[in-house]
């Protein structure tokens, strides 16, 4: 079960690489882009102020997000070229770059989508060691091509790669990616018409949109009350983790674990428990993590924060682009069980569900100068869970992405924040956590992720063994 991994992972015989990136026509198109009245969302521009801070300090930024799987035979560069052609240009937020004008960012827009043309070049034989560097050298997001695609040849078959920067995809669209790429190379193969996807929405209405909302929106705004009220339960910032970390800064070169909690079967028999207390998977996995807190460092109120889309419509996600928010959490955890916890997680989760829609960067411009909020409410801890079967066509997504051994990569870098990813696929259930690189914070992450995995089996457990004294009862 490999689903999200940090690149220096990556291992495998030598291959045959081969890159595309942009033509040289088609960088000068967008360097002519003329500037959009369309500013970059909240995300993008908290993502490249913070890789230029990281720049100035000479620090590596953890930022691109590697989408892998692998296909039969020899691939067809000039069906390839075509199909990874088509995908930039039908969705529109590859067609900006981003400038610094003084304090602001703006956003320059290729007019016509058709100057977009890539073109492929065969590097020859590449270890596991140079395929990294090479996805590692995908330029920097400052740069309109902060994005590469590949393959890596063998004689049994060949592995498809796409390298982007976070700034042009989040979590949600991993594997819809990859399906709108292979399915549309097969098509190209065979002379068929491809799967309809549908019309992708547009990004850059999605930054407008977001844009607009920020500009109506005010302190005496429940949200933004809400979201104040939270950051002043936990001193005027994100929530800490629960264990020593041994270091104070809110940015520290980070290093990764990764784990297989479930396979498939476990994995169901925990979503049985989620729903025999009123919740779904991410109240129980929530529950999980707060029953894990109270057991190691006796806390008795759990606070954290999870990302979720900021997609509703079908036709938004079809839409590549980095469409996420984050939604604060905090219960009391005293003396309850999991399935006290996992409904009261549940609840938590599904009221404040609706904060997502409120960046926290506007928040913290609108509370600036408020005691209970600090100036810079970054760091802290997130927990992440992500599911390939969800809609829009997840019978297909999913079963295309555990054919193809779909997996993602991430390269190491600064974070910000200790960050806990749970990955569900056909597979099972894995997790992958990072945190800052040093013996205390290892010690307490090793420590941490084995307790939290045996929360999470002991509630699946649970549930297996009544199965199979029913099962003997029969």
């Amino acid at each position: 079960m490999t689903d999200l991994r940090p690149l220096h992972d990556w291992s495998g015989p030598p291959a045959t690489l081969t890159l595309w990136c942009p033509s040289a026509a088609s960088i000068e198109s967008a360097k002519r882009a003329p500037v959009s009245p369309a500013l970059p969302s909240y995300e993008q521009e908290q993502h490249l102020r913070a890789f230029r801070a990281c720049e100035q300090r000479q620090e590596a930024m953890a930022r691109l997000l590697v989408v892998v799987w692998d296909e039969p035979g020899r691939c067809d560069l000039r069906a390839m070229t075509h199909v990874v052609t088509a995908h930039l240009r039908r969705h529109d937020t590859y067609h900006s770059w981003f400038e610094e004008r003084g304090k602001a960012i703006v956003r320059h827009v290729l007019t016509d989508p058709a100057a977009i043309q890539m073109e492929c070049s065969t590097l020859g034989e590449v270890s596991a060691e140079d395929w990294q560097k090479h996805i590692i050298a995908t330029p920097t997001p400052f740069a309109w091509d902060c994005f590469r695609f590949g393959i890596l040849q063998r004689t049994n078959g060949f592995t498809c790669f796409a390298s982007i920067d976070h700034l042009h995809g989040d979590a949600t669209l991993i594997a819809f990616l990859m399906t709108e790429i292979r399915l549309a190379y097969r098509a190209v193969l065979d002379g068929e018409t491809p799967l309809q996807f549908g019309r992708p929405g547009s990004y850059l209405d999605y930054c407008t949109s977001q844009r607009q909302r920020a500009a109506v929106t005010t302190l005496s705004d429940p949200e933004v009350e809400q979201w104040i009220a939270f950051l002043h339960r936990n001193s005027g910032r994100m929530p800490s983790f629960a264990l020593p970390l041994g270091v104070m800064e809110d940015r520290y070169q980070a290093e990764y674990v990764h784990i297989d909690i479930f396979d498939d079967d476990a994995m169901a028999a925990f979503e049985s428990a989620c729903h025999a207390s009123g919740a779904r998977a991410i109240g129980g996995l929530l529950a999980c993590a707060a029953l894990t807190e109270r057991e190691m460092t006796g806390r008795s109120r759990y606070s954290v924060v999870t990302p979720t889309t900021t997609r509703i419509s079908p036709q938004a996600f079809r839409t590549t682009g980095w469409c996420v928010g984050v939604v604060p959490i905090d219960f009391e955890v005293q003396e309850l069980t999991f399935s006290e916890l996992a409904l009261i997680a549940q609840r938590n989760f599904d009221e404040r569900l609706c904060l997502a829609n409120v960046p926290i960067e506007l928040v913290l411009e609108l509370a600036a100068g408020l005691p209970a909020v600090r100036s810079v409410a970054t760091g802290g801890v997130m927990l992440s869970y992500m599911d390939a079967n969800v809609p829009p066509l997840s019978a297909h997504i999913a079963r295309e992405w555990h054919e193809a051994n779909g997996r993602v990569y991430i390269n190491q870098g600064m974070a910000a924040q200790v960050a806990l990813w749970l990955f569900r696929t056909q597979r099972g259930l894995s997790l992958t956590v990072a945190y800052p690189a040093n013996a205390t914070a290892r010690a307490s992450m090793h420590r941490y992720v084995k307790a939290f995995a045996g929360a999470c089996r002991r509630a699946a457990d649970a549930v297996m063994a009544t199965q199979a004294h029913v099962g003997l009862s029969l």
